[in-house]
This record gives C-alpha cells, sequence and structure tokens, in this order.
C-alpha cells in the first residue's frame, strides 16, 4: 500500500505540471484544478505519514480523472503538452555541460543558490539556470523528505 501512496504522489505531480502547462497556454481556467491538485498533494503526504494508505486509491482516481478532464478541458492544447515533453526531454538532456550544472544546482541545492550569486555578472545565463534548479531542487527536497520520513515514521 506504501508503493500506492508513492506513485499518487508522483502522478499528482505530474497533474500539477500538466494542468499549469495549460493555464499558460490555454485559454480556459484552471485554477480549480490546480487548487485542488495542490490540496491532494499536500493531503497525499499527510496520510502517507499517518499511515492510511487506503486514501491512495481516492487519489489515484481522482488524478487519473483530472488526467481525462484536461481533454474536455482544451483538447488542442492537451495534445500539444503531450507532444511538447519529447522536444522539452532533448533540450534538456542534450547539452552535457549544461546539463551537470543542472544536476549539481538540483542535488545540491545550495549549491545552484550559491551559482547563482557568483556567476551573475560575469555569465547570467548561467547563472539563472542554476538559480531555478536550485529553486526546484529545494522543492524536490522538501517533497522527497516529507515524503520519506512520512513513510519511516
Amino acid at each position: 500500500m506504501a508503493a500506492l501512496g508513492v506513485i499518487t504522489l508522483i502522478l499528482l505531480v505530474f497533474v500539477l505540471i500538466f494542468y499549469a502547462y495549460l493555464a499558460n497556454y490555454s485559454e480556459r481556467d484552471v485554477s480549480f484544478f490546480l487548487s485542488v491538485g495542490l490540496i491532494m498533494l499536500v493531503m497525499n503526504l499527510c496520510t502517507n505519514a499517518g499511515g492510511t494508505f487506503g486514501l491512495a486509491w481516492l487519489y489515484l482516481v481522482i488524478a487519473v480523472l483530472f488526467l481525462g478532464l484536461g481533454f474536455a478541458v482544451d483538447a488542442h492544447e492537451s495534445v500539444e503538452f503531450y507532444k511538447s515533453i519529447g522536444p522539452w526531454l532533448k533540450a534538456t538532456f542534450s547539452d552535457a555541460a549544461l546539463l551537470g550544472w543542472k544536476a549539481l544546482s538540483l542535488v545540491v541545492f545550495p549549491a545552484g543558490m550559491v551559482c547563482f550569486f557568483v556567476m551573475y555578472k560575469d555569465k547570467p545565463a548561467l547563472a539563472r539556470v542554476c538559480g531555478k534548479c536550485g529553486l526546484w531542487g529545494l522543492l524536490l527536497w522538501a517533497i522527497l523528505l516529507w515524503a520519506i520520513l512520512g513513510l519511516a515514521l
């Protein structure tokens, strides 16, 4: 049951990314789906921490339902989201030197934030990439820590 809680957590993060894309590129208002997705993400983390994994089925059903409703909200932009995943992966992982900076900044988020401030005058584009990855790393570490401690305790 703990595995279902973790799978649902990953699926809810994907749902949030999907609706964030729709919020930026669609004319439709998807704020309801974003807010409910955030609430479900926090509730999933809390129920995993509490050990009541039976609610993970509910989160799984709602996440799959929300992914299906995305096509009802805006079918064209939903298809464009799924089409954009391949080019995004190619652009992200094609530059080996930049990938190293991104990985360092994501995994060791304080290093990414320090790189942002150190490189800001000389290399502003690289500094922004390191800063963004550092902030995403902070968020990722917070969620992972919450999920791991919730499952372990």
